[in-house]
């Protein structure tokens, strides 16, 4: 089956804007286009699209998406190279997961605090609220 790139966008939720840019870019060296230079995509290239879309979601350049392309190209002999490269991408992926992570848990942390400070109607952070770490600590000066 083939379809054009509004279908394609319906099928992956990818935008036909960004397919269009990807497809100008290289990234879809199989896909046919006829005498009016209409893009068909095989059910392979809505497949690859779902690819490129999720090895750009974890930061893959599309320079790099561009150097795997190419490895696929050469066939069997490039295997541990893509995987290579997969590979390198999963552990960066893993570390923005890990600093995603402590960022949540940072958020966390904090809208307790709100949480805590709203039930108890203080603000110790506010300098310009009676109670305030600013008015206990010029307090705690004076003696």
């Amino acid at each position: 089956m083939a379809y054009i790139i509004k279908e394609v966008e319906k099928l992956t939720g990818i935008s036909s804007h960004t397919l269009r840019f990807w497809a100008k870019k290289g990234l879809f060296p199989f896909v046919q286009k006829d005498h009016n230079q209409v893009r068909y995509f095989a059910n392979s290239d809505v497949d690859w699209a779902r690819f490129i879309e999720c090895m750009r979601s974890v930061g893959m350049s599309i320079e790099h998406i561009k150097d795997y392309i190419a490895l696929c190209q050469k066939g069997v002999e490039s295997i541990e190279e893509r995987k290579a490269m997969l590979v390198a991408q999963r552990e960066e992926t893993i570390k923005k997961i890990q600093a995603f992570s402590e960022a949540l848990n940072h958020l966390d942390y904090k809208i307790a605090f709100y949480e805590e400070m709203s039930k108890n109607n203080q603000d110790p952070l506010n300098p310009m609220k009676v109670g305030s770490i600013r008015e206990c600590m010029m307090k705690k000066s004076k003696k």
